[in-house]
């Protein structure tokens, strides 16, 4: 538990016990002398788990510009009736992220958000067999491409040091998507290029490249659910290669579709394979993003959890913009 003491004027007194009444948290207020003139002295026991959410909002509520205001805390250890009944309330709407459980999640998205050229293999490899599965209308080879995928790494990297406001980490496992994408669109397109020299492409798109060639609101949505899932799903330990491939669902076949339809010269299924793969993309990051922000998982510091929030909001700001524009783009086209 955490020993919370505020010293502030009289007259934001009532702004501070507002706050403190809104987490339902236990305090005591009495008035002191200070050096300067009386004030209010407000002693309270906060959880670990909600202490920089609460001074946030104290920070709101008073002006630390005078000397005589201050906000601190510091550990204390016993027991308290009313302590423990605020722990149980707390922890019905507010998930414990402690920072041992925060640095590991930080350790496995930077772990994963670097591919090696193995998982670029893995890639090329995942991209060839989904080709195969979509000119032979084989949904069982797609899903085999699928399973090979090692896109959701990168997606969580991504997530997750957006949330930490880690900007150059962030932009590592961008690039590592981008490159996994762009094995994946070269190795289709090569492989495409070929069989069509030796006449074993089909003369014309098949249900499965139709499928990945049609674009459309609807398909945004379904990746921002996706991307919330799959991030909601590693976070709580369940397997990845469950949560990976309904991610690489979203991205392989659509991204493979579109080399096909580059060597074939189906421009229209080009077009809407590109544009869906674009979707999907925007989709996936703004739902990961997402399922961190309701998972609550931030920095353990007041400063950089305060830093890492604008970062986020940018973030989102961003694709919000982008995603915007795809939707006029559907509405208009």
């Amino acid at each position: 538990m955490l020993r919370l003491e505020v010293y502030c004027d009289k007259g934001e007194a009532e702004n501070v016990s507002g706050v403190l009444g809104k987490w339902g948290l236990q305090f005591y207020s009495e008035g002191v002398r200070g050096s300067e003139r009386d004030v209010v002295k407000f002693t309270v026991l906060v959880p670990d788990f909600v202490i920089n959410d609460v001074v946030e909002e104290l920070m709101k509520s008073i002006d630390l510009r005078r000397g005589y205001s201050s906000i601190t805390w510091s550990p204390v250890s016993g027991k308290s009736v009313k302590y423990a009944n605020s722990v149980k309330s707390l922890k019905k709407f507010k998930r414990r992220w402690t920072l041992a459980a925060i640095e590991q999640l930080i350790e496995n998205a930077n772990s994963q958000a670097q591919v090696d050229p193995i998982q670029l293999t893995l890639g090329v490899v995942a991209s060839i067999i989904a080709l195969f599965g979509l000119i032979n209308d084989s949904i069982v080879m797609i899903i085999s491409a699928m399973l090979l995928s090692p896109i959701l790494g990168p997606l969580y990297g991504f997530s997750l040091n957006i949330i930490m406001g880690k900007g150059r980490d962030a932009l590592d496992a961008v690039y590592s998507i981008l490159k996994l994408l762009g094995v994946i669109f070269v190795s289709a397109l090569a492989v495409s290029a070929a069989l069509k020299l030796v006449g074993a492409m089909p003369p014309h798109p098949t249900h499965e490249i139709l499928l990945r060639g049609d674009s459309g609101i609807v398909y945004i949505l379904l990746a921002i659910i996706l991307g919330y899932a799959g991030i909601v799903a590693i976070v709580s330990r369940i397997p990845e290669i469950l949560a990976g491939v309904s991610i690489a669902a979203a991205l392989v076949p659509p991204t493979t579709v579109v080399g096909i339809s580059l060597a074939m010269g189906w421009w229209d299924t080009f077009a809407g394979s590109l544009v869906l793969t674009v979707e999907n993309v925007l989709g996936l990051l703004s739902g990961s993003l997402l399922g961190l922000y309701i998972l609550n998982v931030s920095p353990r510091s007041y400063y950089e959890k305060r830093a890492a929030k604008i970062y986020a909001k940018r973030t989102m700001g961003v694709l919000a913009l982008l995603m915007a524009i795809l939707v006029l783009l559907e509405l208009f086209a």
